[in-house]
Parts: C-alpha cells; sequence; structure tokens
C-alpha cells in the first residue's frame, strides 16, 4: 500500500513539474529581459538622434532595461534599417524609424535592401519635425514670395543647400520647386551644421533644414526665416508663415520618426513596446524638451503609424518620379 502511495505521489508531481518549470509551447518569455538596442541609422547629433536620446530613459523607466543607442549610419539610413529588417523579431533590436529610410528612399534607390511596408512591424509614431526655408540675412528676399519671383526671373541661378542628397530638406524643397513651377540649384551637404556655416558665410544663399538647427543663429540675426513646412505654424518661429498659408494650399513635408521593429515581431511586445512609447511621450520632461526643439509629439496606434508610412512611401515617391531624382 504504501508502494502504490509512492508510485502515485510520484506521478502527481510528473504531471505538475512541466507546467511549473518550463514555458507553454509557443510562449515568448517576459519581454524585456535585457537591455535593448535603439538603432539610430544616422550620425549623433541628428535630430534622429537627439529625439531618440530624449525618449530612451522614459522607455527604460517604463519597461524596466536599458534603452542602448546604436548609430549606424550611412546610404541615407539604409544600412541602420537593414539590419533591423535583418535582425530576430524577439524585441530586442529596435530601429527609430524616419521619414528618410522608412519612406524616401523608395523612391530615390533603385534597388533597397529592404520594404518598409513588409520588413518591419511599425509601432509608434515619436515625434514630427518641420522644415523651415532659411535664406541668410543679407540675402534680398525678404518672404517666401519674393524667393519665387527671383528664381522665376532666374532659373536655375538661385542654389539652395541641405543636410544632403535624399534628405528631408532636400525633398522638401523639390516639392517646393514642384508647386511654385520654379528651378532652383541644389547644394548637397554632408550634414546641417556645415550647410548652416556656409549660408551664414553667404557661399549658398538658401537652405531648407529642420527647423530646431538654425534657431540659435536666426535668435541672434544672422539667418531669416522665409517660410515652415509643417501644417501650423512653428512655436520656434511663430512670425513665419507656414508654405500652405503662403498660396500653396495642401502643401506640408515634416520629417518625422518612430519605432519599428522586424517583421514577426510577437504582439504582446508590440503592445508593450508602443505603450511605453506612449507613456514616454507623456513624460513632463520629454514634453518641456520636445518644445524647446520645435519637435511635435506623435502618437496613434501601431495601425495608424503603418498606415501612415504607406502614405508617405507614395508621397515622395510621386516628388522624386516627377522630378527625376534618384540615388545611387
Amino acid at each position: 500500500m504504501q508502494m502504490v502511495t509512492r508510485r502515485s505521489a510520484l506521478g502527481a508531481l510528473a504531471l505538475a513539474a512541466p507546467a511549473l518549470v518550463l514555458p507553454r509551447a509557443g510562449r515568448a518569455a517576459a519581454w524585456p529581459e535585457r537591455a535593448v538596442t535603439l538603432v539610430v541609422p544616422f550620425p549623433p547629433g541628428g535630430s534622429n538622434d537627439v529625439v531618440t536620446r530624449m525618449v530612451a530613459q522614459p522607455l527604460s523607466q517604463a519597461l524596466g532595461q536599458p534603452f542602448v543607442v546604436d548609430n549606424r549610419p550611412g546610404a541615407n539610413g539604409n544600412i541602420g534599417a537593414a539590419q533591423v529588417a535583418r535582425a530576430a523579431p524577439d524585441g530586442y533590436t529596435v530601429l527609430v524609424s524616419g521619414n528618410g529610410q522608412n519612406a524616401m528612399n523608395h523612391g530615390l534607390y533603385r534597388n533597397m535592401p529592404y520594404d518598409s511596408r513588409t520588413g518591419f512591424t511599425h509601432v509608434a509614431q515619436l515625434a514630427s519635425l518641420p522644415n523651415a526655408l532659411i535664406v541668410a540675412e543679407s540675402f534680398p528676399a525678404r518672404t517666401l514670395q519674393d524667393l519665387i519671383r527671383m528664381a522665376k526671373e532666374k532659373p536655375g541661378d538661385i542654389t539652395f543647400a541641405s543636410p544632403g542628397s535624399g534628405s528631408s530638406g532636400h525633398l522638401a524643397m523639390a516639392m517646393l520647386m514642384r508647386a511654385a513651377g520654379i528651378e532652383m540649384l541644389h547644394v548637397p551637404y554632408r550634414g546641417a551644421a556645415p550647410a548652416i556655416t556656409d549660408v551664414i558665410a553667404g557661399q549658398v544663399p538658401v537652405v531648407m533644414i529642420n527647423v530646431d538647427i538654425p534657431l540659435p543663429h536666426v535668435r541672434a540675426g544672422r539667418l531669416r526665416v522665409l517660410a515652415v513646412t509643417s501644417e501650423a505654424r512653428s512655436p520656434l518661429y511663430p512670425e513665419a508663415p507656414t508654405i500652405a498659408e503662403s498660396g500653396y494650399s495642401g502643401f506640408s513635408a515634416n520629417g518625422w520618426l518612430g519605432l519599428s521593429l522586424p517583421a514577426g515581431a510577437p504582439a504582446d511586445i508590440v503592445a508593450r513596446l508602443h505603450d511605453a512609447a506612449a507613456r514616454a511621450l507623456q513624460d513632463p520632461q520629454v514634453r518641456e524638451r520636445f518644445a524647446a526643439s520645435g519637435y511635435i509629439p506623435g502618437g496613434g496606434s501601431s495601425a495608424d503609424y503603418a498606415r501612415f508610412i504607406d502614405a508617405e512611401i507614395a508621397k515622395w515617391g510621386s516628388v522624386t518620379r516627377d522630378l527625376n531624382i534618384v540615388l545611387e
């Protein structure tokens, strides 16, 4: 009788043990259990990098693990984005996805190493950032209309700078040229800082660039804002009209960025990362720093972000096709 009882007890323990020590088949371990890498596909110091570092700490606080920024620049964001597209969809490699690598590049490059519509699970939009049309203080154009009139009088004579070929500044200016029926000569730079330096020095009279970058020079009187590319005026330059209100209704050409995981990421990880991002965007310090730099907080659902990216791919694809803008 004692032997039967012992066997019964052992059998009961054997049945109970798997449920106690083994995860259920198909169920992912709790996430995150270690540090998460935020891949920024641009060099340190740019808007993508700055916003990422603003939200990394609140994300870490919300999820209980470090969020580490890893800058992987190159090919207008394609190198870092391709790295994430090839990564395991386990939630530990996150792309800071932006308008360049996740929308504009699809029209700029003949051969893309990934497809933003199928290669990622898009999670949350973090921020958008208008561009500003800036001129040197000595340049005679005082308004956008002045610049357009001058460009029509001498097609191709006026040059404009951007942070690089395929940047949001480059394509925002291309969109404006298409809308206004003007032609200006593009001078691409390797980054925003040298572009601004040459505009201040009078080497190039015009630049289209993210609103936060020229702010100290505008306040110092070295540069002047003719217009901004957002739907509403920027709080950084409340006196500067939008391009839309300057006669080009519906014009909108903002930079933006968010978070994306490799395709196939588990739904529970997507939901947790989305909720943590939403909490980060409500953090008072984040909102204060966003406002000071002219960033517009994102939001919406993961599905909203995916639909937005689809629309941006179509929008910028039409610009690159119409103006035959291609990068190799």
